[in-house]
């Protein structure tokens, strides 16, 4: 429960302190007086998103505190200690500040925490209704919230949910292998016959550089053999003694007669003969190549066809022989991939039909879940809003079959008939405001029996009533705060008398500034706030005395 609430310059707020009780609290004042901004705070302490606009005029941060009590055994006990987190004596101290520049920080215990884990820890500490959530009440997502929490629906909802999240992904698998194939299809003539084109080809790699040189060695025949002759008769000489063989022998015999007077010699004598083998073998080589040497005008046709060939497919799919052996390759990929595929979405299929199986057992159960959750969320509203002043009402929630969504194969709709043989309509189409506050009191005081929140606070609850249906309303606050901290603003002094504790909000002007106030009134203190709330007139003394019957029958 909420023990303690501080609040400084937010908004018109300098500094406020609340100490509440653990059973019903009512926060009352004049309106405008800043009830809403103390909710304001409230939900900022409770993980709403920071807005530098709350910073009062002139200060630098606001600061929202609270304590709160845990009892033995509260769920957030696991989640603290899992970040070990320790809570002594039961107490929780939440801390945030806002900086002018919508820039804060978070404390838990002072330990520093994101926004995310706020609202995870306030939606475990309080459940805050105001008049927000009675028009979201009208929405059917909303509506099938209120079911699916009512009726413990969660753990056959996340079974749907995963077999729906799973039907979905092949589903999009499917489109997606179906588009593959469709532009797959559509290019597939082209690829075979291209692949078709380079097969007969059949082109190697680095094959248009051997042809290059094989053809330039045909074309120049003439040239080549002509100075290789010339080379082979330069070594070889044509007679005795003119080519450049047989001088080395003469200058090798002339020099090895030197080298017997001169053994210093004997080193050039050794190079010399050796440059003539090396000599040698080059002739040799020469006259082998020359008589290998053919000219054919059929093998240079040939060569030539065949290096256009290579050309037109290096035009077409290169520029280089690399390109286009790496394109033939990656086409035969596509190609096979176009069949796989094909193979693919026919398992698909098969796993889609399984899938929609699964889904459609899964969306059953809990239609069935929901369909036994709506009789029973059904009568227990339809009684208490019977007692809240509806003795003609008949309230019924449908759960009507849909196509699968995210969230089940159910429309789920709340219909109300609030008078004596009228029909049952949607609460959206004929619900008044009224109306719309005592079905949701009537829903939350309902879920306020399968859940752990400890503290409730309602503002708006009083909307559209007053009269007989008002008292009606703080009898059921009343036995609400039996069980759970209940905080109420109100308007209503039939609803105020049944507190257990009440706070003032007034509004003040000093120095030209303006500051909200609350304070806690008990006594005569109370009789005039109650008074004041039944004619504006806190000083009547029929006021007066109508308030302190108020309080007594209360």
């Amino acid at each position: 429960m909420l023990e303690q609430l501080q609040i400084q310059n937010f908004a018109l707020i300098e500094k406020l302190r609340i100490e509440f009780g653990d059973g019903f609290n009512v926060i009352t004042g004049e309106t405008g007086a800043g009830k809403s901004i103390i909710l304001g705070a409230m939900n900022l302490l409770l993980g709403e998103k920071a807005d530098g606009q709350v910073v009062r005029s002139g200060c630098d941060e606001t600061v929202v505190s609270a304590v709160f009590r845990l009892e033995d055994g509260h769920p957030l006990s696991g989640w603290f200690a899992e970040r070990g987190v320790e809570i002594e004596d039961g107490a929780l101290l939440l801390r945030r500040t806002v900086k002018a520049n919508g820039r804060g920080m978070i404390y838990v215990q002072g330990e520093p925490m994101t926004r995310a884990d706020l609202k995870s820890i306030g939606d475990a500490l309080i459940d805050m209704s105001g008049q927000h959530d009675h028009q979201s009440l009208l929405s059917r997502e909303r509506q099938r919230k209120v079911l699916d929490s009512f009726g413990d629906c969660h753990d056959a909802l996340r079974g749907y949910i995963e077999a729906y999240e799973a039907h979905e992904a092949l589903l999009r698998e499917r489109k997606q292998l179906s588009e593959r194939i469709e532009s797959g299809e559509r290019e597939a003539d082209y690829l075979r016959f291209a692949m078709d084109e380079i097969r007969k080809v059949d082109p190697k790699p680095g094959e248009d550089d051997s042809l290059r040189d094989e053809i330039q060695v045909i074309t120049q025949f003439e040239h080549i053999h002509e100075n290789l002759s010339f080379a082979q008769d330069s070594l070889k000489g044509s007679g005795v003694g003119d080519g450049a063989l047989p001088s080395l022998h003469v200058a090798a015999v002339s020099l090895s007669k030197a080298a017997k007077g001169d053994p210093g010699l004997a080193a050039y004598t050794a190079r010399l003969e050796s440059l003539r083998i090396e000599c040698e073998d080059i002739s040799e080589s020469l006259r082998d190549y020359l008589d290998g040497m053919t000219y054919s005008q059929e093998r240079l046709d040939q060569l030539q066809e065949r290096a256009a060939q290579i050309q037109r497919l290096k035009k077409k799919y290169g520029p280089t022989l690399d390109d286009v052996l790496e394109f033939a390759a990656r086409t035969k990929r596509t190609l096979d991939h176009s069949e796989q595929d094909a193979l693919e979405l026919e398992d698909l299929h098969r796993r889609i039909a399984a899938a929609e199986l699964a889904l459609s057992d899964r969306g059953a159960r809990l239609s069935a879940r929901r369909k036994d959750a709506a009789k029973a969320l059904s009568n227990r509203i339809e009684s208490h809003l019977k007692r809240l002043g509806m003795p003609s009402v008949v309230f019924s929630i449908a759960v009507e079959p849909q196509d699968f969504g995210p969230a089940g194969a159910d429309q789920i709709e709340f219909k109300i008939s609030a008078n004596l043989g009228e029909p049952s309509r949607p609460i959206r189409e004929i619900a008044s405001g009224g109306e719309l506050s005592r079905i949701m009191l009537s829903i939350k005081t309902v879920l306020a029996e399968n859940d752990d929140v400890g503290t409730m606070v309602f503002d708006e609850v009083d909307a559209g009533i007053g009269g007989v249906v008002a008292n009606a309303v703080g009898e059921q606050l009343q036995e609400l705060a039996a069980k759970r901290q209940v905080i109420v603003i109100t308007h209503l002094a039939s609803i105020a008398a049944r507190a257990d504790d009440q706070f003032v909000v007034t509004k003040d002007t000093e120095d030209g500034r303006t500051f909200s106030r609350i304070t806690a009134v008990e006594g005569d203190d109370r009789v005039q706030e109650i008074a004041r709330m039944l004619s504006g007139d806190a000083r009547s003394e029929i006021s007066l005395d109508h308030a302190r019957k108020l309080l007594e029958l209360s």
